[in-house]
């Protein structure tokens, strides 16, 4: 047995992705020494593809980003492309498209997961962390903050401990920490998942001849259908990312599932009757569909994400939900900055406590991540059906409109992407607007029809209430970044 005190101020971080990552660059700015713990070989050798839906940044990682180092900031967003809308494209081919907000400053930025992980991992690397690449964590002794590996060298198998100070579990959606936290805390514990029942397979578009773009590159395609759905993101060789999405297992004779497309004939069947106009672009289509795996979708819930001043987790460890916001790694990148603002204010104060840290962190985070969590199984069910629905698609016209009308007027897409305002409150704004929206919209065919009057009369009488209460100030209601200009 090999054992490993990694001494004073040390902390051990499991599992070396987005969040990991970019905690370790902020830990280091506080002094700490971070040695960081991965079960997979260093990214940075070579893609792997088949599994990586391409992420999308928005505010509130990209202020965790600028935060942390405008030089880190810029190597990330030089290798984003920017996304302005989305383009719906239906059975028969026909096109409709919806930007995000009232001008092309209100964008997202995709960016390849497997780009993003190596940015961040090198930048870890060169502000000191320690990485530790094939090393699968076996066990976790959270009061003790030891760590188990069994580590084979030379043909043998031994067995490894590590001694930290404090222990961060970032370790993902199956993350080890988290189910040795849950059983450290018993019954007063959880650790809730919640499988989709829908999964997902990347695809591929290619480019054109010469690297022309294939489809509209500044937006998210997508292909709903009803009962499952494909979406497209363009990447900055031309092509784009396709992803997808159906249940596992049909739950009537008809329905489109996974589980029962098993051979060329299948695949071919399936995009002849739903997704025509995109098979001529996406020559492997067929291939990729067979070959790649099904990925997994669900939500985890768990609690206490702490334990004393020895352990937390953060990220997909502690709050691992379904894509359809495009927050996965933004709710992750503002644990990592909500952390430092919080230690570094302790640390302004005096004496650092960190199990009132890891305290406060928890109580700060856990309501916002469990918001964003269900906003994200809102917008699955949007993005597959309701944005194919011409009443829908009238009520985010209407949105546009009301933003133009009153400028305190955001919507909820608005407020989560493209401001900090904490989510529980995006949550609740977006109750507040599906009030307004739904008596604007009745009866109308076109949204250019919409009462005027009527809306400044709801805006009056729920809008500017709601922002009252909560103090929310324009200020609060958009983040700026010069990223956003063209």
């Amino acid at each position: 047995m090999v054992e490993v005190d990694l001494g004073p101020k040390s902390v051990a971080v499991v599992g070396a992705g987005l969040v990991g990552c970019l905690l370790g660059v902020y830990l280091r700015k506080h002094g700490f020494v971070v040695e960081f713990f991965e079960s997979r070989r260093d990214p940075r050798l070579g893609m792997e593809t088949g599994r990586s839906i391409n992420l999308v940044i928005t505010s509130r990682g990209i202020n965790a980003l600028t935060g942390l180092s405008e030089e880190v900031a810029e190597k990330i967003m030089a290798i984003t492309t920017r996304v302005e809308g989305r383009t719906l494209h239906d059975k028969e081919g026909k096109t409709l498209y919806q930007s995000y907000g009232p001008d092309d400053t209100y964008c997202n930025f995709s960016v390849s997961r497997w780009e993003l992980n190596c940015v961040l991992m090198t930048a870890a690397e060169d502000a000191g962390c320690k990485f530790h690449f094939n090393s699968p964590l076996q066990h976790i002794d959270i009061p003790s903050a030891k760590l188990y590996f069994y580590l084979m060298e030379g043909g043998s198998l031994f067995q490894k401990v590590v001694t930290a100070t404090h222990v961060f579990g970032a370790d993902g959606g199956g993350s080890r920490c988290r189910q040795a936290n849950k059983g450290l805390n018993g019954e007063a514990g959880e650790d809730r998942g919640l499988p989709l029942g829908f999964g997902y397979k990347e695809l591929t578009m290619p480019a054109l001849e010469g690297g022309v773009p294939p489809a509209h590159k500044d937006s998210l395609h997508i292909w709903p259908r009803g009962t499952h759905f494909m979406m497209g993101l363009y990447n900055r060789d031309g092509s784009f990312t396709m992803t997808l999405y159906a249940p596992n297992k049909a739950e009537k004779e008809g329905d489109v599932a996974f589980g029962d497309i098993k051979t060329e004939e299948d695949v071919t069947a399936l995009f002849q009757e739903h997704y025509a106009d995109a098979m001529p672009l996406m020559p492997a289509y067929k291939e990729e569909f067979l070959t790649n795996p099904v990925g997994f979708l669900g939500t985890v819930f768990t609690k206490p994400w702490v334990h004393g001043e020895k352990f937390a987790l953060i990220g997909d460890a502690a709050h691992a939900f379904t894509p359809f916001f495009g927050q996965g790694c933004n709710s992750g990148f503002e644990d990592v900055a909500i952390f430092h603002e919080l230690l570094t204010d302790m640390q302004g104060g005096g004496e650092l406590d960190m199990a009132r840290l890891f305290q406060l962190y928890y109580e700060e985070r856990k309501p916002n991540t469990d918001a964003i969590a269900n906003m994200a199984l809102d917008n699955f069910e949007e993005m597959m059906s309701k944005t194919a629905d011409r009443r829908f698609q009238i009520e985010q016209d209407i949105q546009n409109e009301l933003a133009a009308l009153d400028a305190s007027y955001k919507s909820r897409y608005v407020l989560i992407t493209h401001s900090l305002l904490p989510y529980h409150l995006c949550q609740e704004a977006g109750v507040v607007q599906q009030t307004i929206l739904t008596q604007l919209s009745e009866g109308l065919d076109d949204a250019a029809n919409f009462d005027r009057a009527l809306a400044k009369r709801l805006l009056e009488e729920h809008w500017k209430p709601f922002l009252t209460k909560h103090a929310i100030t324009p200020a609060r209601c958009h983040y700026s970044s010069k990223y956003y200009e063209k």
